[in-house]
């Protein structure tokens, strides 16, 4: 065996020069990094803390733009600012995450929300379901809120929070039928307001719930591990307020 080995590379040897076999490690490493990238341009940035600073925004947009991040979330009061820090044109995506305490607020206060964050320059606009009308069964109303947002977003992309941590099997199927129907064709699995995100079961469930009609974003991912596990269960996107670190990790690795 150790003869056919040694045999096996003095073949090689023979037949690849020390520029093309260095070039071939180029060719390898260039194609890690490029698909290192294309993972990091399906993670978006988690900045939606209460606590979070102009000056800690400015570094989490230079930082998400130069690593290619897919998109950072901000609260409506940070979007303007974010906007200002990517700079038009940017790739990175600007996310109003609105209403994320369970849908809380009322349906005329979302619309207004999601009015101001285009005009600030979101692409994106996150609404959270009315998790309480949905506990009361009252999906009159989340019928009507739904198409009023989708109305409201106009051609920007209306991504809906689930928040399935909150919400049983069957409520969370007929939601996912509802958005279907509805057109819309981006749902966010759950916020970190009430823990870490689904988990793989629910993310499972609104996968073939929405009978691939809409493109899933998950949270929760804090290490590229837990990206990957995330991905097979059917997320096509992934959130965390660690983006920045994973994507760092991510290119790392690839570039050795």
């Amino acid at each position: 065996m150790e003869n056919t080995e040694n045999n096996l590379q003095n073949a090689q040897s023979a037949v690849i020069s020390p520029q093309e076999r260095q070039e071939f490690e180029e060719f390898k490493r260039q194609k890690r990094v490029a698909e290192a990238r294309a993972i990091i341009a399906k993670l978006e940035l988690t900045f939606t803390q209460a606590t979070a600073e102009r000056a800690a925004l400015r570094r989490a947009a230079k930082d998400g733009e130069k690593l290619g991040l897919g998109g950072i979330c901000v609260n409506p009061c940070q979007v303007k600012a974010c906007s200002e820090f990517l700079g038009a044109g940017s790739p990175v995506a600007v996310v109003a995450c609105i209403s994320p305490w369970g849908g809380t607020d009322t349906t005329d206060i979302k619309i207004k929300q999601v009015r101001r964050a285009l005009r600030d320059g979101a692409k994106i606009v996150e609404v959270t379901v009315p998790v309480p009308a949905i506990k009361e069964g009252d999906w009159a109303y989340v019928r009507r809120e739904l198409k009023k947002l989708r109305s409201a977003a106009r051609k920007a992309t209306l991504r809906i929070n689930l928040e399935a941590p909150l919400l049983n099997a069957q409520e969370l199927t007929k939601l996912c039928a509802l958005i279907c129907e509805l057109g819309i064709t981006a749902v966010r699995t759950a916020g970190e307001a009430f823990g870490s995100g689904a988990d793989e079961e629910e993310l499972k469930l609104i996968k073939t719930a929405l009978k691939d009609k809409a493109i899933i974003k998950a949270d929760g991912a804090d290490a590229p591990g837990r990206l990957a596990t995330l991905f097979e269960c059917g997320a096509s996107l992934a959130g965390s307020a660690s983006a920045i670190a994973m994507a760092q990790t991510i290119l790392s690795v690839a570039e050795k």
